[in-house]
């Protein structure tokens, strides 16, 4: 009686493990997925296109049919300490201008006015000046354009004013750029550079 209930559930047990298995390949035939992949996994892309991913914008100057255009930063400076200057990309109020020029401003201590020669069809000076964001916000500089030695315009700019100039310099020349900021005594520290985005002299044919 003992060997015939042993020989039952020796049956039965082979049984069971028979149909699991059949169960277990006709799972992996189907080809149903796992419950954990089917979870959803954030795109690499994603993340890439996030705002604080964004980049700066670049600003370059429009070209027209009836005139070109040089730009400051590809002409040698004469005047007072006019080697000082900087060509190069700035980033002013958020944006990159890539053919700028930038100087430190008369502060006490001598700084640099640097003078371009321009060509006989010279007819504007076009630019965005201001300070980079890496100064504080609080100051300014005082900038002056002087053709042939006449001041032909005079402004302030800062970290949170910049300003875009487009001065008549038919007839200039030579054109000094000239920047002065008040405050700290000479030697003392604090000196801050105007960057000149996009600085050119627009020429007609």
């Amino acid at each position: 009686m003992q060997r015939g209930r042993t020989l039952f559930w020796t049956i039965i047990g082979s049984v069971v493990a028979a149909v699991t298995v059949v169960i277990a390949l006709i799972l992996v035939n189907s080809g149903t997925p796992p419950k954990a992949a089917s979870s959803p996994v954030p795109s690499t892309s994603a993340s890439a296109s996030s705002p604080a991913g964004k980049s700066a914008p670049v600003v370059v100057p429009k070209t027209s049919s009836t005139s070109s255009f040089s730009y400051l930063a590809d002409l040698t400076p004469s005047g007072n300490l006019g080697e000082l200057v900087i060509p190069g990309p700035v980033k002013i109020s958020g944006s990159i201008y890539p053919k700028s020029i930038s100087f430190y401003c008369n502060n006490g201590d001598p700084a640099a006015t640097p003078a371009y020669k321009l060509r006989r069809n010279a007819r504007r000076f076009k630019a965005t000046i201001g300070l980079e964001a890496k100064w504080p916000p609080h100051f300014q500089a005082g900038v002056s354009l002087v053709g042939d030695g006449r001041t032909l315009r005079t402004f302030n700019v800062s970290v949170l004013r910049a300003t875009t100039v487009n001065v008549n310099v038919t007839g200039v020349h030579t054109l000094q750029l000239e920047c002065f900021r008040s405050g700290i005594s000479p030697s003392g520290g604090w000196a801050v550079a105007v960057a000149w985005g996009n600085a050119r002299v627009t020429e007609g044919h």
